[in-house]
């Protein structure tokens, strides 16, 4: 199970002190993030003195060579830049002369095993599906990557499955569940997945056991009303 991060700069160096993979980006974080006072190429210089990681700036062109030449351009920043791209025929296009040429890209915004079949014929790095806007679509999405993985076990070096467009702890578990590599996010939904009632209230209980070791302070938890043992 991996995870990949995404979200404000600040939100990135907290994704990347909890050693997830690598940063996702799109245009949506660009214009809510930055609001419109940076270029792409700015963007991407600040998200990388942000993190260590490897950083996946989505890109667009009105033709695969558009996407191509801006793509070339980013990565000159950095070796460890590489691309999201739309699924559809202009980016698979792109995707196939950018990886040719030893840049990393995902196809992103796929919703068929049709399309993730030509995302590894064009030797993607990754694929990106959309779960929780595969399903208000109608789409089975996990049939759809039940379907990927079948057949990405058929091949030697298939893309990775990176499951996106997650809007809660319950499509990240659905997603692992049902054949993703990894789950991609912003901060606040990863910070939802390391909490549950349950070990809240372990550490409230187990604060009545610290209080009885000599020299710890556990006046930082209230564990007044708690019953019963942490175990």
């Amino acid at each position: 199970m991996k995870i990949y991060g995404a979200g404000s700069l600040e939100d990135i160096r907290k994704c990347s002190k909890l050693g997830v993979e690598g940063i996702l980006t799109n245009p949506q974080g660009f214009d809510q993030y930055f609001e419109g006072k940076y270029t792409l190429h700015e963007i991407t210089g600040l998200i990388l003195h942000n993190t260590h990681l490897p950083v996946y700036i989505q890109v667009h062109g009105e033709t695969s060579g558009d996407i191509v030449n801006k793509a070339r351009q980013l990565h000159e920043l950095d070796p460890r830049v590489g691309f999201k791209i739309i699924a559809n025929e202009k980016g698979f296009m792109a995707i196939a002369e950018l990886s040719h040429e030893g840049i990393d890209c995902i196809a992103t915004t796929l919703f068929t095993p049709a399309q993730a079949a030509v995302a590894a014929s064009v030797n993607a790095l990754g694929i990106c599906p959309f779960i929780s806007r595969a399903t208000a679509g109608g789409i089975d999405a996990c049939r759809m990557l039940e379907t990927i993985r079948n057949g990405y076990e058929k091949l030697s070096d298939p893309p990775e499955i990176i499951a996106v467009s997650l809007k809660t702890v319950q499509d990240v578990e659905i997603a692992l569940k049902c054949g993703a590599d990894a789950v991609g996010m912003r901060y606040p939904l990863l910070r939802e997945m390391m909490i549950h009632p349950l070990s809240d209230k372990a550490e409230r209980l187990f604060a009545r056991n610290w209080a009885n070791v000599k020299g710890e302070d556990v006046s930082y938890i209230n564990a007044d009303g708690e019953d019963g043992i942490a175990e």
